[in-house]
C-alpha cells in the first residue's frame, strides 16, 4: 500500500440498497517544481455504472466529480467536471471501462481530501469519500523517485513532439493509468511508470534501477535490475512484466534507484485476478508479523486508528471491547484491527476481506444518506447505527408526513431473530430520524410508539 494515498472502490447504493455507484481511484505524486510537487489523481469506471438515456446515437449519461482540498480547514483548491457516457454497444454486452486523471499543484504539507460523485440523471446514486493526504517535498541534494504509477496501458514515441495532445502524457509517453490496481484475466501483464530526479547533478557516473516483485508477506518472487545514464536531472522509466504465472492475490512492485552514494525507493500494492490460477491461502508457518505488516492497519495513523475502534464498538463482543479498550501502544491498537478483521473474514484463500468490504460500503451509504443537522456524520444517526450493526434489512418502508402524522421508516430483518422490526420517526421534521422502537432485545421498546411519536400537535409539532 502506498502509504500516503490509499487506492479504494467507492460504492454507494440508491435508495433501494441496490444498483451500487462504482469508481476506482488511485493517485501518485511527482516534482514539477523545487516549490510545488504534481499530485494526480486517476479514476475509472464503467460506462454501465450511470444511468443511460436512449438516444438517435446510441445510451447516453453523465457522471460529476467534485474535488475539495483543504489544509488546516480552509480550502485550497475545489475542481468539478462532468465526463459524458456515450454506450453504443447493445444492451448487456461487456462494459466500456472509462479512465480520465486530474493533477493539483499543491506545496508540501498536510491535507483533507473530499471527492463527491453523482450520477446526474439520478441524484440519489452517488458516492463521497474523504482522506487525508500527505504531499511530500521532493528533496534537490539527493536522489528522489516518484511514486509509482500503475498502468493499464503504455505508448512509447519517438520523440516528446511526436506524442499527441492527452491528459496521460508524459514526456515521451502515454501512460494509461489503471485506477482499480487490478490486473485481471489469464494474461496479466504488470505495467507502470516511475520518474527518477537529480540523476545528472547526483550520479554523473550513473547507477541502476532495481524491480522486485513481492507477495503479501514479503517473500521476493522476481528481481531485475538494470543500469540507467544520467542524460539528465529528470529521467522517466517503465516497466511492463508478465504476471501470468502467479496465483491470484495482493503484491507490491519496489523500485530502486542505487548509486555508490545515495539511494531511493518507492513501492505500490497491487492485486492480481487470474481465473486459471486461484488465490493460494497462506502458509501455515507464515508468520503473523508478516501478515500484518503487509495489511492496510500496518499504516493507519492513531487518529485513523481512533476511528476505526470507535466504529467497532458496534460489532465488537464486550471482550472484545474490553482488549480494546486496554491498549494504549499504537502498533497494538493497529495489530488488534487487524486480528478483529482477520476473524470475521469469510473466506480468507482470497486477497479481499469481503466482511470489511460490506461493512466499509454500509458506512458510507450511512455517511452520504443519512447525515443532518443533528448528525453530521451519518453513520452516528440512530439509522446509521443500526445499518453498520445489522446489516441492510430486507424490506425498508418510508411513509411521508401527513398534516397530522410525523413521516417514519419502517426496517424489516427477514434473517434477525426469526424476524425483526425497526421504527424510526422523523420527530423534528428535518430528516433526522430516531429509533423509537424495535423488536430486538436491547434496542428501544415502546410498543406504543404510533400513539406517543407520530401525532402531530395543533401547531405541527
Amino acid at each position: 500500500m502506498n502509504a500516503r494515498f490509499a487506492w479504494f472502490l467507492i460504492s454507494a447504493a440508491a435508495s433501494a440498497w441496490a444498483q451500487p455507484l462504482q469508481v476506482w481511484l488511485d493517485a501518485a505524486q511527482f516534482w514539477h517544481n523545487r516549490q510545488v510537487p504534481r499530485w494526480e489523481l486517476y479514476y475509472s469506471f464503467p460506462d454501465t455504472t450511470v444511468r443511460l438515456r436512449h438516444t438517435d446515437s446510441g445510451d447516453v449519461g453523465e457522471l460529476y466529480f467534485g474535488v475539495q482540498i483543504d489544509s488546516a480547514g480552509r480550502p485550497v483548491a475545489f475542481r468539478e467536471w462532468i465526463v459524458p457516457v456515450l454506450r453504443t454497444a447493445p444492451r448487456g454486452d461487456t462494459a466500456r471501462e472509462l479512465i480520465g486523471q486530474q493533477h493539483f499543484l499543491l506545496p508540501p504539507g498536510n491535507y483533507a481530501v473530499r471527492i463527491l460523485i453523482q450520477d446526474v440523471a439520478d441524484s440519489s446514486r452517488r458516492a463521497q469519500a474523504r482522506f487525508a493526504l500527505s504531499v511530500r517535498p521532493f528533496d534537490s541534494t539527493r536522489l528522489e523517485l516518484s511514486d509509482i504509477q500503475l498502468a493499464s496501458l503504455i505508448r512509447y514515441h519517438l520523440t516528446p513532439e511526436a506524442a499527441p495532445e492527452s491528459p496521460f502524457r508524459k514526456g515521451a509517453y502515454t501512460i494509461i493509468p489503471n485506477p482499480s490496481v487490478e490486473y485481471r484475466g489469464s494474461d496479466p501483464v504488470l505495467r507502470l511508470y516511475v520518474e527518477l530526479y537529480n540523476a545528472r547533478r547526483r550520479t554523473p557516473e550513473g547507477g541502476t534501477l532495481r524491480y522486485e516483485l513481492l507477495d503479501a508477506s514479503g517473500t521476493r518472487l522476481w528481481e531485475l535490475e538494470r543500469p540507467y545514464r544520467p542524460v539528465a536531472d529528470a529521467l522517466a522509466d517503465v516497466l511492463e512484466l508478465p504476471i501470468n504465472v502467479i496465483s491470484s492475490g495482493v503484491y507490491f512492485i519496489r523500485v530502486q534507484a542505487r548509486t555508490s552514494a545515495d539511494s531511493a525507493s518507492a513501492q505500490k500494492r497491487f492485486y492480481v485476478l487470474n481465473p486459471e490460477l486461484p488465490p493460494q491461502p497462506p502458509a501455515a508457518h507464515t508468520p503473523e508479523d508478516s501478515l500484518f505488516e503487509a495489511s492496510e492497519f500496518a499504516t493507519y495513523s492513531p487518529s485513523r486508528v481512533a476511528q476505526e475502534l470507535e466504529l467497532l464498538e458496534l460489532l465488537a463482543s464486550p471482550q472484545e471491547l474490553e482488549l480494546a479498550r486496554s491498549l494504549t501502544e499504537l502498533r497494538a491498537r493497529q495489530r488488534f484491527l487487524f486480528r478483529f478483521w482477520s476473524a470475521r473474514d469469510p473466506n480468507p484463500a482470497t486477497p479481499e476481506n469481503e466482511a470489511l468490504q460490506d461493512f466499509r460500503a454500509r458506512l458510507e451509504y450511512a455517511n452520504t444518506y443519512f447525515a443532518s443537522a443533528r448528525w453530521r456524520t451519518g453513520w452516528r444517526s440512530d439509522r446509521g447505527r443500526v445499518l453498520l450493526k445489522y446489516g441492510y434489512p430486507t424490506q425498508r418502508e418510508t411513509i411521508t408526513a401527513t398534516p397530522d402524522q410525523r413521516s417514519y421508516e419502517v426496517w424489516f430483518y427477514a434473517g434477525l431473530r426469526g424476524g425483526a422490526y425497526f421504527y424510526f420517526v422523523d420527530l423534528t421534521g428535518f430528516q433526522d430520524y430516531t429509533l423509537v422502537h424495535s423488536t430486538v432485545p436491547g434496542e428501544p421498546y415502546a410498543p406504543d410508539w404510533q400513539t406517543r411519536y407520530l401525532p402531530l400537535g395543533p401547531s405541527g409539532r
